[in-house]
């Protein structure tokens, strides 16, 4: 029996069981698991568990996906000799947080960003079109 077989079988015996369950009223299923002497609630807790815990193993998954794509198309910095000098980028943003209030910035301990932290800002907003390379006055 090849594979591709197998995975039919199990296939057609899955949805036969489903059908099976889903024809099943509720009354006929408590009453089945009444004769085999299980507990209704702590099966229904340890499967409310189960999916909980496939359901953040999943999410995990994609998380790290995701962080995974992000690092491989990183936004490649521009060239210091690409940007306007540090006064003017810091004018640019601010001009820009005051056109766009839904821009805002937060400063690491409550202290200013140093030149690095306004030219990767800069890198950053230019990168996802907020503030056009030419808006730097050259």
């Amino acid at each position: 029996m090849t594979d591709d077989q197998i995975k039919q079988e199990l296939a057609a015996v899955r949805d036969a069981a489903l059908e099976d369950l889903a024809a099943t009223s509720d009354a006929e299923l408590r009453k089945e698991a009444f004769e085999e002497g299980t507990d209704i609630r702590s099966r229904a807790v340890q499967l409310r568990a189960s999916l909980r815990d496939s359901a953040s193993a999943a999410l995990r998954a994609r998380m790290y996906e995701s962080k995974a794509r992000q690092q491989q198309a990183a936004p490649i910095a521009l060239p210091a000799f690409l940007r306007p000098p540090v006064n003017r980028i810091k004018e640019l943003i601010r001009e820009l947080t005051q056109r766009d209030p839904q821009v805002g910035f937060a400063f690491r301990d409550g202290k200013s960003q140093s030149d690095e932290d306004w030219q990767t800002a800069y890198d950053d907003l230019v990168s996802m079109g907020l503030i056009k390379p030419e808006d730097d006055g050259r």
